[in-house]
């Protein structure tokens, strides 16, 4: 009996430390983003701003203006930092922290990028093709990833094939001086009679609009079975 209490008791205070540190936790978490939240609203008239995401599925995008670098921060969360319509006027920086997070970084064609990123147990890809062109400027990314994973790609990189439109020709799908040439199998079986005595099999018989004494009207039968589909 003895040992069944201490049993029920450890179990008690196991439920009661569990209940403890997850109370813990979701406070440090819930501080961490307020901490972050400010920072990232301070920095709304700065040159270099701040983009933060805790606990949370997030989209960044940054179009027609000036790009001047930027600070990311992500926990627990998906965030995309979609630079593809920014404007780059100079070689500029991106650092970040990721702790278990994916982060992807989307740029537009003509820029550079170069990877200074510590990982621990993280996948870091970088998909850009750097060019020797004059005039290209470079995206630093520098950072630290844990338990997650970085991407840096070009615009329109997961864009299938199947996805772009082609121009469609109507005018050689479709000429209008060409005839189209369809062939079309109809199969399909009536009783008829000549017999116009035979009144009492009228009732089985279908309706030969398409019989005109010993004429056959084509155009009419096949309309019939247009009708019948």
């Amino acid at each position: 009996m003895a040992k069944k209490k201490n049993g029920l008791l450890k179990f008690a205070v196991g439920v009661g430390a569990a209940a403890v540190a997850g109370k813990v936790a979701y406070d440090k978490v819930k501080a961490a983003k307020n901490k972050l939240t400010k920072e990232e609203q301070d920095s709304a008239e700065l040159e270099v701003r701040k983009y933060n995401a805790v606990c949370e599925k997030r989209d960044v995008e940054i179009e027609d203006e000036e790009f001047m670098g930027c600070e990311v921060k992500a926990i627990a969360s998906k965030l995309t930092v979609d630079l593809s319509l920014a404007v780059f006027e100079k070689d500029v920086y991106i650092n970040f922290e990721s702790i278990i997070s994916n982060v992807s970084i989307i740029l537009p064609d003509g820029v550079n990028v170069t990877c200074d990123i510590d990982k621990k147990l993280a996948g870091v890809h970088n998909y850009v093709e750097n060019t020797d062109e004059e005039g290209i400027h470079t995206v630093y990314i520098i950072g630290k990833a844990v338990l997650g994973s970085v991407e840096v790609i070009p615009v329109n990189f997961y864009v299938d094939d199947e996805d772009v439109e082609e121009d469609f020709d109507d005018d050689a799908a479709f000429p209008e001086s060409d005839d189209v040439e369809v062939k079309v199998k109809l199969e399909f079986e009536h009783k008829i009679t000549t017999d116009t005595e035979a009144e009492d099999q009228s009732e089985e018989l279908d309706e030969n609009n398409y019989i005109d004494g010993y004429s056959l009207d084509v155009e009419q039968l096949v309309y019939n079975e247009l009708l019948r589909c």
